[in-house]
């Protein structure tokens, strides 16, 4: 190997087809970020409409190399390793391909992935979201970065962002307008967040424990009332509970309980798994359980209820 250093970095790009991956990765390399490096390598795994201009590839030292599925091994890693010496490597991923193909194939010496990114075409996604669910949540389970491009305003970004954090809440997301800038955006609610009780209907439960997690400091206490099924467990305090409901991420299989901890001077009047309307003051304390300060609820009334119609709540 020429150069000295023996990692090399990879910068894994992912998402569907027309999603923006080759101009991402195109003004990513005219703006300079890999100039340092020596010897780059770009492989590309789908080809889209937009390409790359030779030229510009030629000028900023990046050699090119199409790779198919069946070609996406050991073997040819490590030739074409031996072949472009890279000190760095970018991989155009192809969003229908298991994201773990790429984690499980073994690298070449040094060769490791440093950042993970999946690209999301804003004007698509409700439509993907609803019809490949389960292939879309693979590729942002474990990244490091999302970006939406080709937002507007008018879109339901909130949402958008709410179904990524509920499959990796340490994902960074940046939402970009049609000319590529970057765009804040005010969370859109389903219900009144300056309200003295803030009422959640029950197909809101998902959208407002996300944002109590995401913004404790907007929710810091204020008094809630929702509808939750009880957990009690051996392992609690005596006066603690989870009123919680179970949340499907991305398929029927891949359903969790989600719910705060609870404090309630009348526990031992609740049942598990019974179906109740909580009504608490949210306050943020360190919590065993979080390892970690966190969302802790302090209810004031509990009253049964019955189940909703929907027991599951998707993101």
């Amino acid at each position: 190997m020429a150069q000295e250093q023996y990692q090399i970095p990879i910068f894994l790009i992912n998402g569907q087809l027309d999603s923006g991956k080759t101009r991402f990765i195109t003004e990513t390399i005219e703006m300079g970020q890999f100039a340092e490096a020596q010897n780059k390598l770009l492989i590309v795994c789908e080809e889209g409409e937009e390409e790359y201009d030779a030229q510009m590839l030629k000028d900023n030292g990046v050699d090119m190399e199409v790779l198919q599925k069946e070609e996406f091994t050991t073997e040819k890693l490590k030739e074409l390793d031996k072949k472009y010496d890279p000190w760095l490597v970018i991989v155009e991923y192809n969003g229908m391909w298991e994201p773990q193909l790429i984690a499980d194939v073994a690298k070449p010496f040094g060769w490791q992935i440093y950042q993970s990114i999946t690209l999301f075409d804003a004007m698509s996604f409700n439509l993907q979201w609803a019809n490949m669910k389960s292939i879309l949540a693979e590729s942002v389970k474990n990244v490091d970065l999302v970006v939406f491009n080709r937002c507007k305003s008018s879109m339901q970004l909130g949402n958008y962002r709410r179904s990524i954090k509920a499959l990796n809440p340490a994902v960074q997301i940046v939402f970009e307008d049609e000319k590529g800038e970057m765009m804040s955006i005010a969370e859109q609610l389903p219900y009144d967040i300056h309200a003295d009780v803030i009422e959640i209907d029950d197909c809101d439960y998902g959208i407002w424990y996300m944002d109590v997690s995401e913004r404790p400091d907007v929710y810091k206490n204020k008094t809630v009332q929702f509808k939750g099924q009880v957990l009690k467990n051996k392992y609690f305090k005596d006066k603690n509970f989870v009123p919680g409901r179970k949340v499907m991420t991305c398929c029927a299989d891949d359903t969790q309980f989600v719910g705060y901890i609870s404090f309630y001077d009348n526990i031992a009047s609740l049942e598990n798994k019974q179906w109740v309307t909580v009504t608490a003051t949210i306050k943020f304390e360190f919590q065993m359980a979080y390892k970690k300060k966190g969302p802790v609820l302090y209810v004031s009334k509990v009253v049964e209820a019955e189940a909703p119609k929907d027991e599951l709540v998707y993101f």
